[in-house]
């Protein structure tokens, strides 16, 4: 029974790790497992255990390029695991299994920092160990409520006093310049000609606080990442090296926010579309003249920092580099696509009206929405001859036409969307509120923004991301059965994911990402005067070492039972007689000699040795 219990533990954190395990270690993993419930000679098994190891080492190493990388740490302890699993015939390799999955719970909750992944882990850790005392026949009862408190206060008190008072380091110890990066969600970059299907994804993108009062619409707010200003060959890219601001220009805004992202590799900060300002954040970037922000280095660690701007009010930053960059348009085909768009003699228009004018053509052009597109070759392709698309679609071909048509433009990604929480008053992002749309430059009036999606298909901006999904794709198709998603809604399940949110983020702001600062600030209220940590450390170790042997002097002090204690009682009393219990004597001859000296007690020296006896003897 306790492998079976194994192997569901394992299978849990493989299920836990899908995303950050590679998948060569996942089938190496899954392969030891069942290989061990089958080979039996024990040389054989030896010998199967240490290729696996072998090749599990050197997949490895040829993934992440570097052993010191965290991935690859979880995936050394997920196959430690699953090799160890071949060993569990005596009671020795139990609690080293028992270990070993400790330290496999540490390793998924460090890729999964969540409040439900500690819980899950503690309950199987929990789980586990009491199973092996079970099947070990320890007398479970030695573990009653009492004795478990007794056991875990001090445990628990000693973590807290080093959770907030050891030194916290500012530097990490685990290297991951050598990683590959793969930027999802809203990218700085995007090769049209592999634009293709979509897959939805539910998870978080970033969270914002202290937007609860702006009275602004949640559900269709426009969150500005990158700028694209180059297209070279299919690619989009953003290519803005060249506008970076001297520095930072400090803005009288209305609003003010501070934003954690959650993406797996951070590469620019998520802003109000607008006029924007990131007043401060945890780690270096730059800021650049198009309104985006980028961090200088792509970065899998924690990101937060605080924004400040006015939502909507347009960036009229437009020096004549970024004119030029807005009408760079190198194509072997346009030439074809401006006879298929603007058929006739050209007409000397303002900008305003070209601009009218081309999304008349966009509209009647009869372009539909859709998340799984055909590929195109191109953005000619498209133009010319597509009809579906998403938004990455549109905007690309938007921005074609308006350079085609002499236009200064530029695609802005981002996000379109958002859940407010009320539990801790936060705006929730997702992976599937990722949107592009296009700011085109007007001498009239400088950028102005145009959503092409909203041409296309209006419900995008005005109804939550998810609502408009449920109303493209109103069936779920399991087995080719279609079931109506609407069954699935249900807003008491929605109130609880949405609590069960904000506890996830109380648990990383208050102890996973505890830092060295928050940790000074703590210490600085506590203590008096200007203390090192250090200090403050030795100190409070110290105190709790001397509670800790008070407590646990007081408790291991002798307790006497009642009827011992009256029974000292009647001893100190007969001692005021001048009448002492000899060693060698009994209760029973002590008491004779009591009631010869002293015969006017006889009544109380019988009643006392009576009710000792009784409580001891009988």
């Amino acid at each position: 029974m306790l492998k079976f219990i194994t192997i569901a533990i394992i299978i849990t954190n493989m299920l836990l790790l899908n995303d950050d395990v590679p998948v060569n270690i996942m089938g190496i993993t899954f392969a030891s497992l069942i290989l061990s419930l089958f080979i039996t000679h024990q040389t054989v098994r030896t010998t199967i255990k240490i290729i696996l190891l072998a090749l599990s080492m050197l997949l490895l190493r040829l993934h992440f390029k570097t052993l010191l990388v965290t991935e690859c740490g979880v995936s050394f302890v997920l196959i430690l695991s699953a090799l160890k699993f071949w060993e569990l015939n005596e009671e020795r390799d139990h609690f080293n299994m028992f270990l070993i999955l400790c330290l496999a719970e540490c390793s998924v909750f460090l890729l999964n920092p969540t409040f439900l992944v500690f819980a899950f882990g503690v309950v199987k850790m929990m789980f586990y160990f009491y199973y092996i005392l079970k099947m070990r026949n320890y007398d479970i009862s030695l573990l009653n409520p009492k004795r478990l408190i007794l056991l875990a206060a001090p445990s628990i008190a000693l973590s807290l006093l080093l959770f907030y008072t050891f030194p916290r380091f500012t530097q990490g110890f685990i290297n991951t310049s050598d990683m590959q990066y793969i930027i999802s969600g809203a990218s700085s970059r995007f090769d049209f000609k592999q634009l293709g299907p979509i897959s939805l994804s539910s998870e978080q993108a970033f969270k914002a606080y202290g937007l609860e009062d702006s009275k602004l619409p949640f559900k269709i707010l426009y969150w500005r990442t990158a700028v694209l200003w180059q297209l070279s060959g299919q690619e989009w890219s953003a290519a803005n090296s060249n506008l970076k601001k001297p520095e930072q220009t400090l803005i009288n805004a209305p609003l003010k926010y501070r934003v954690e992202v959650f993406d797996r590799f951070k590469e620019y900060l998520p802003v109000l579309d607008g006029t924007a300002n990131v007043e401060s954040a945890n780690l270096p970037f730059v800021s650049y003249s198009d309104g985006s922000f980028k961090l200088r280095t792509i970065s899998r660690g924690e990101l937060t920092y605080i924004a400040n701007g006015n939502y909507q009010t347009r960036i009229q930053d437009a020096s004549p580099l970024m004119l030029r960059k807005g009408l760079r348009l190198k194509s072997p085909r346009k030439d074809e696509v401006y006879k298929s768009y603007f058929s006739g003699e050209e007409k000397q228009l303002q900008d305003e009206e070209k601009l009218k004018e081309l999304i008349g053509i966009f509209k009647k052009r009869g372009f539909q929405y859709s998340t799984a597109p055909e590929s195109y070759a191109s953005v000619e392709d498209f133009l010319l001859k597509g009809s579906n698309g998403y938004c990455s679609h549109f905007s690309a071909a938007f921005v074609y036409l308006a350079r085609l048509r002499g236009l200064p433009a530029r695609i802005v990604t981002g996000y379109l969307g958002g859940e407010f929480n009320p539990y801790d008053n936060s705006v929730i992002v997702k992976e599937l509120d990722a949107h592009a749309w296009v700011e085109v430059y007007l001498a009239e009036k400088g950028w102005v923004k145009v959503d092409p999606t909203s041409l296309v298909a209006p419900e995008r901006v005005t109804m939550s991301t998810e609502e408009f999904n449920k109303k493209l794709n109103p069936y779920i198709t399991i087995f080719n059965l279609k079931i109506d998603r609407s069954l699935f809604d249900s807003a008491t399940m929605n109130n609880l994911a949405l609590w069960l949110d904000s506890l996830n983020s109380r648990f990383n702001t208050k102890i996973f990402n505890f830092d060295r600062d928050t940790q000074l600030a703590v210490l600085r209220a506590l203590t008096p005067g200007n203390l090192p940590v250090g200090l403050i450390f030795a100190f409070s170790l110290i105190l709790f070492l001397l509670i800790f042997w008070l407590i646990f002097y007081l408790y291991g002090k002798k307790r006497l039972h009642p009827a011992q204690k009256r029974y000292l009682r009647f001893l100190r009393k007969m001692h005021s007689y001048g009448l002492q219990k000899d060693e060698c004597e009994t209760i029973s001859m002590f008491k004779e000699r009591c009631l010869t000296h002293i015969p006017e007690q006889s009544q109380f020296i019988s009643d006392e040795v009576n009710r000792y006896i009784t409580a001891f003897y009988k």
